[in-house]
């Protein structure tokens, strides 16, 4: 074994064996913790009267046979049969006479002892022996052993060698200091500079503690791995001699448990845990700190624990755990502490054990620690001793099982439901299930359940409170659905809300406000929410309904503002998924809003992988919406195709959420020119929010949608009411919307009046930040000015279009602007009659019309697939046959002709 940081020990003990007197001894005792390498330093010492004339006896523990004592007598009696050629017989006395007459000067004898505090009783007495005889003899004796836990001193020493004074040396053995473990590990492994993150693991983990260092060293070897620790075969087997090398059973108990405690453990626990005297218990305490393992708070590394525990037999690891839980418990540890030695014993459990697993359950719950949560509330359900208990934590089991996992256990909720049928289930719980059923889009079940809620007497506050909170959430999520009682018989006063659910009136309000007239009522209801609402998950379904009707309402600046301020909050690591999805679902449609369709898309797939198709099937419909839209507008229209070959889930057309859905259809019919199939799509969307009384401009603009679609057909008259319509009804000059119906509403008008509307409708999607609508608006202007002569307007507009849709990828809108404006096309009614230029030639002609539009010599070019220079020539012929001197008196000609 590689000796680190023993230099000075090694020092003393070379001075004390060659420099002391010929015809005397000295006794040495090499003392410190268990593990730090006393063995290593005796054989050492063997090492330092290697080729001298000195006759050396080793004892130690007999390994080999199981002796669990250090037999010197013995191994004293073969060194002297050894010598003499006699079988030694007599008392320990004249054992220790032999030996000290075969002892010379020339010839001196070394007894070295290793565990020394291991020596039977037989062998304590031939040490005193000898020790009234090293004075006179020279007999050198070197003893190395661990402390016993009755004392801080190294009462294993025989007492008459204690009394030698002058004679007694001690050398001192400590772990390693990571300077020490550094030095180690480059010896061990044969590198000039070890790996930073293998030295702090061996540290952390033993503490300096040479044994321990050598075992991981010896798994990393092993393992041909040199970059990190290993912890295999030889660690295990060293951890446990470790423990089991003093031979002290109390100091067993100790250490197993303090493993089974972990971080709950201190002094007062583990004195009631062991039940050992406490002097003898602070001497194990203090000795176990000694040899690096024991940290100052009294913890072992988990490396560690984990030998110590699976050493351990079932039976005793079970009633350890049992007696943590009762210490924990009687000592007012937290509730958590408490149910993981609960759960880790799984024996029968104690009267107050359901209440704590429950209660840690909730703890566990407020940290996002689904898995936790779900494993305590497991354990409390299989010992409730009563069923209402057992239902509850059930119920719990299923609420938690909906924030954790994409999809509710089928099981689990139908006897859930049956239970809410049968009147078994708590109202509270009876109104929380309606809620996740209206998440996961099973409304009728919802509907069924909220309505047994509404009917139940004598709830109780919390109950009455969780019932509001279904009923507002249900209101907002499918507006549809009827009241088994009138709303006015079960509001709550507001000072049964106030303090913890400052929110709730607003909440309830809010779906009553989705009107075209009580927009300002809207915005200031769900402005009124956000403020008293952090991430958390009380307040979800209160924040969703705030973010869906600033964006429904296209509220555009209060919206993105309050979606960076809770984008902002939100980054911690604790914040469920749910309201993740719900920021990412309002990030896409607010970068659909702006254009930024590779933007819009991903926050409507991270939106959709956060969600989980089944959990929240219901809210599902707007990203998956948006998403359509986006991927349209890029043109993918094949995988839009694909993904609608899917059935619409059932509830979509029930709730808001599923008709962005609904429209994303019709406006992918629209696109791929299924005008017909698109204007049902978009009709249907009319009907259902009439039968609501809802307006969605900023989500569904279904008269918006209508009008385009009805251009498209040629229904012009009818395009131009909707838009006017939605004109009417949407005064805010700066709303997206107004932009889009301005376009519509011109291009449904007569050509004289079309520039004027174009304009201010490009004003207007300018300044709200929506490309897409901008770059159709752009590409109708430079239509429009194409065909009142206003050449270079039209090419200057209709350039800036082109350069918005290739930017933002808007691959549906480019193709509507160049097939509305061809730019690098002949126009199909020539400007020059042929009668008028008989001279000119087929390909004359062809420029000569190009450049009397206000083509520039490379546009002609490009258009006509010649070169520059060819346009030239053909220029300067047609000038020379048409007796003219340039392209402006060509513009005249045309006039004229």
């Amino acid at each position: 074994m590689h000796l680190v940081e023993r230099g000075a020990q090694l020092a003393e003990l070379s001075a004390r064996l060659n420099t002391g007197s010929a015809n005397s001894g000295d006794f040495i005792v090499i003392s410190g913790p268990t593990g730090c390498g006393k063995s290593a330093l005796l054989t050492a010492s063997a090492e330092l009267l290697r080729g001298r004339n000195t006759r050396i006896l080793s004892v130690g523990r007999a390994t080999e046979t199981g002796s669990p004592s250090v037999d010197v007598v013995s191994a004293v009696r073969e060194l002297l049969t050894a010598l003499t050629s006699d079988t030694q017989r007599g008392d320990v006395a004249a054992l220790a006479r032999r030996l000290a007459d075969l002892a010379r000067p020339e010839e001196p004898i070394l007894l070295m002892v290793d565990d020394a505090h291991l020596i039977d009783s037989d062998s304590n007495k031939l040490l005193r022996e000898l020790a009234l005889l090293i004075e006179t003899a020279p007999i050198n004796i070197i003893l190395s052993g661990s402390r016993r836990i009755t004392s801080h001193q190294d009462s294993w020493v025989p007492s008459s060698l204690l009394r030698l004074r002058k004679r007694k040396r001690k050398v001192v053995v400590e772990p390693l200091t990571r300077a020490g473990v550094t030095d180690l590990v480059q010896r061990r492994l044969g590198v000039r500079s070890a790996v930073p993150s293998l030295i702090d693991e061996l540290v952390a983990v033993t503490g300096g503690n040479p044994a321990l260092a050598h075992a991981v060293l010896d798994d990393v070897v092993g393992a041909g791995a040199s970059g990190g620790p290993m912890f295999g075969s030889a660690f295990t087997q060293a951890v446990l001699s470790w423990l089991h090398a003093p031979a002290c059973t109390q100091l067993v108990e100790a250490a197993q448990a303090i493993s089974v405690l972990g971080t709950s453990c201190n002094w007062e626990r583990l004195d009631r845990m062991v039940g050992t005297e406490p002097q003898r218990l602070r001497h194990i305490v203090d000795g176990l700190k000694a040899s690096g393992v024991l940290s100052s708070e009294l913890t072992l590394h988990q490396h560690i624990r984990d030998v110590l525990l699976k050493s351990m037999d079932s039976a005793s690891l079970s009633r350890l755990q049992s007696r943590a839980a009762e210490v924990l418990y009687d000592d007012g540890a937290p509730a958590e502490e408490v149910a993981r030695q609960l759960l880790a014993n799984g024996s029968a459990p104690q009267p107050w054990a359901v209440a704590v697993l429950r209660e840690a359950a909730d703890q566990a719950i407020q940290s996002d620690r689904y898995q936790d949560a779900v494993s305590f509330l497991q354990r409390a359900s299989r010992w409730c001793a009563d069923d209402m208990t057992r239902l509850e934590v059930n119920a719990g089991l299923t609420e938690v099982g909906w924030w954790s996992t994409p999809a509710m256990d089928s099981r689990q909720l139908r006897s859930l439901l049956d239970s809410a049928r049968k009147g078994c289930l708590p109202d509270r719980w009876t109104a929380r299930l309606a809620r996740r059923l209206a998440w996961m889009g099973r409304v009728d079940d919802a509907d069924e359940i909220l309505h047994l809620s509404l009917g139940a007497p004598h709830k109780e506050l919390d109950a009455r409170i969780e019932i509001a909170i279904s009923d507002a959430w249900l209101a907002h999520l499918f507006p549809g659905t009827t009241r088994a009682l009138p709303r006015t018989d079960h509001e709550l006063p507001p000072e049964m809300f106030a303090g913890q659910y400052p929110w709730l009136s607003s909440a309830q309000e809010l779906p009553r406000l989705l009107t075209a007239e009580r927009r300002e009522a809207l915005q200031l209801r769900a402005e009124e929410i956000l403020q008293q609402c952090r991430p958390s998950r009380s307040n979800l379904e209160a924040v969703q309904v705030a973010l869906f009707s600033l964006l429904a309402a296209e509220l555009q600046g209060s919206a993105k503002l309050w979606l960076t301020k809770l984008t902002v909050e939100s980054e911690g690591e604790n914040i469920p998924p749910q309201w993740r999805s719900t920021l990412h679902a309002a990030q896409a449609v607010v970068s659909w809003w702006q254009g930024d369709l590779t933007e819009a898309v991903d926050s409507a797939e991270r939106a959709l992988e956060l969600l989980g198709a089944q959990q929240s099937e219901a809210l599902t419909g707007l990203p998956r919406g948006v998403l359509l839209m986006a991927m349209t507008e890029q043109g993918r229209h094949e995988e839009v195709s694909d993904e609608l070959l899917q059935p619409m889930p059932f509830p979509f057309t029930r709730s808001p959420y599923g008709l962005v859905y609904l429209r994303a259809r019709g406006r992918h019919h629209l696109a791929t020119g299924s005008l017909q199939a698109a204007l049902a799509d978009f009709r249907s969307c009319r009907d259902i929010l009439g039968s609501w009384d809802m307006e969605l401009p900023g989500l569904i603009p279904w008269r918006l949608d209508m009008s385009q679609t009805l251009l498209s057909i040629g229904e012009h008259k009818e395009a131009r009411r909707l838009a006017e319509q939605h004109l009417s009804l949407y005064p805010d000059a700066s709303s997206r919307s107004r932009g889009t119906a301005l376009r519509l509403l011109a291009m449904a008008s007569s050509p004289s009046r079309r520039a004027a509307a174009l304009r201010e409708a490009v004003t207007v999607l300018d300044r709200s930040g929506d490309s897409l609508e901008l770059v159709r608006a752009l590409g109708a202007l430079s239509h429009t000015y194409q065909q009142t002569g206003q050449l270079a307007y039209g090419r200057r507009t209709w350039g800036r279009a082109e350069k918005i849709a290739q930017r933002r990828g808007a691959l549906w809108a480019l193709t509507d602007i160049t097939t509305a404006v061809p730019p690098n096309r002949v126009s199909p009614e020539p400007l020059l009659q042929h009668a008028e230029c008989p001279d000119l030639s087929t390909a004359e002609r062809k420029v000569a019309e190009l450049a009397v539009q206000g083509y520039t010599n490379r546009e002609i070019a490009e258009a006509l697939y010649i070169t520059i220079s060819t346009v030239e020539q053909h220029l300067t012929h047609i000038y020379r046959k048409l007796g003219i001197r340039g392209r402006s008196e060509l513009g005249n000609l045309s006039v004229a002709s």
